[in-house]
């Protein structure tokens, strides 16, 4: 395998992995905007929050695996496996959140 087919391989594992982390990141805010359900004002400060952090990540990645250039495989990457949690840990993250809010507001 020759050393730049090398470096994207690598370069694609950095950014699967730093979807995956932002998933969990984004699965994390999610549960923190459910848990003040009434605030529209906290649902907008999570989500800004964590589109700034997403950009970031999106850049620092770039930054590193390509030497900030913006190559295809860095998105498919990030976001494919950030979907991918999405859609998994946070279908099965929600549901524990659902349980643990119904049980503390029937407290």
């Amino acid at each position: 395998m020759s050393d730049m087919a090398a470096g994207q391989l690598w370069g694609y594992g950095i950014c699967v992995a730093a979807g995956a982390c932002s998933g969990v990141l984004g699965s994390l805010f999610w549960f923190i905007s459910k848990l003040f359900r009434n605030s529209r004002a906290v649902a907008w400060i999570c989500d800004i929050t964590l589109w700034l952090i997403l950009s970031v990540v999106v850049m620092a990645v770039s930054y590193i695996c390509c030497d900030g250039d913006l190559r295809l495989y860095i998105f498919l990457g990030f976001f494919s496996s950030f979907l991918l949690v999405f859609f998994t840990i946070n279908w099965v993250a929600s549901k524990i959140a659902n349980h643990i809010l119904c049980k503390k507001k029937q407290d």
